[in-house]
């Protein structure tokens, strides 16, 4: 039986004072949280038999040990059932992956936030939505893992709104911005076997993306719907295209991908038809110096033209939503970040 280490906090048994304290101390995200009482984050920890000292990794920009029990505190401040919290240590050692700068997350100006997604058996198990209404509300595994993430970066690793973070003007995915693939309906491997995981594995992946784009595109031909797609991924000018850098993300739904599919197009082709048709004429881009001159644009030897990132397969595409082939949408990445991935133990080391 684990001991709760964090120094606790005697706070009213009103829910609504005990609220009003925490977020007077700055460990919300605005939203009402539930008080994580001592035997409610130990019941966490023991019923997935670890132990609440354990260091899972260093956050930035504070430096901070997550240790289980931390995390497990903020998850259940964020409303998150028991048997989340193997989800959430495997989002904490992905944050902790250098390619995912997590530093840069955390304190950028850009409105970016962890686009979350999961793979594999657990999606289930957890009861994750992939379909409909995926990234909206009504499903509390998506709505609560996701939260939590966000909580943790707030209240272990220091990224307070208005101090550390920097966002100018911020987005809602920094509430949440959770969902699982739809692997069942998808012609594709999903994102964890294209990672080199297996089917089987449970991973959860974070890519660091500035909102999302939604549009429809109700055609039948492949190059007609991309045509569409490279359209509005363009017109976003996201950060990938000012760094050079970045994974853009388009979510495809199943109906889609089996159009696609029987059309004899795989997801490498979508991607390199994409990667060619995002290129923008250099001439669209002003003249003058930007502010961050240690940034600069991709331009291919014997192009005119920027590209959205370095190489096709940096475009990430996630199959998930309804069935229906009438809506894609686009997730603009920041360009400073990249994605991480992580397995998904379901008793973690």
């Amino acid at each position: 039986m684990n001991k709760l280490n964090s120094k606790a906090l005697d706070v009213s048994d009103d829910i609504r004072s005990a609220f009003d304290e925490m977020y007077e101390r700055g460990w919300t995200d605005g939203l009402p949280v539930i008080p994580p009482r001592e035997e409610y984050v130990m019941e966490m920890v023991d019923s997935n038999h670890l132990q609440g000292d354990q260091i899972i990794a260093e956050l930035a920009p504070d430096g901070a040990p997550a240790t289980v029990e931390k995390i497990a505190i903020n998850a259940v401040m964020a409303g998150c059932r028991n048997e989340y919290l193997p989800v959430l240590i495997a989002a904490v050692k992905a944050m902790a992956q250098p390619q995912y700068n997590q530093l840069w997350v955390q304190a950028t100006t850009n409105a970016v936030a962890p686009f979350v997604v999961i793979n594999g058996p657990i999606r289930k198990t957890l009861d994750i939505n992939c379909g409909r209404g995926a990234l909206g509300p009504g499903r509390r595994a998506n709505a609560t893992i996701g939260r939590a993430i966000r909580l943790i970066m707030l209240n272990i690793g220091g990224g307070k709104a208005g101090e550390v973070d920097k966002s100018e003007l911020g987005q809602p995915g920094k509430y949440t911005f959770c969902l699982g693939e739809m692997e069942e309906e998808s012609p594709w491997d999903p994102l964890h076997v294209d990672l080199g995981y297996k089917p089987d594995d449970s991973t959860i992946s974070l890519i660091g993306v500035q909102g999302s784009v939604a549009f429809r595109t109700p055609f039948l031909q492949p190059e007609s719907i991309l045509m569409m797609v490279a359209k509005t991924m363009a017109t976003s000018w996201a950060g990938c295209y000012n760094n050079g850098t970045g994974q853009p993300v388009v979510i495809f739904s199943p109906g889609y991908a089996q159009l696609f599919h029987n059309a004899g197009w795989s997801k490498t082709r979508v991607k390199e038809w994409l990667y060619e048709q995002t290129k923008v004429p250099t001439a669209l881009m002003p003249t003058e110096p930007t502010m961050s001159r240690h940034r600069k644009p991709r331009v291919l030897e014997g192009d005119d033209r920027i590209c959205i990132c370095a190489k096709p397969d940096d475009i990430t595409i996630v199959v998930a939503g309804s069935s229906d082939p009438y809506h894609v949408t686009h997730l603009p990445n920041a360009g400073s970040t990249e994605m991480a991935t992580q397995l998904i133990e379901a008793k973690p080391n």
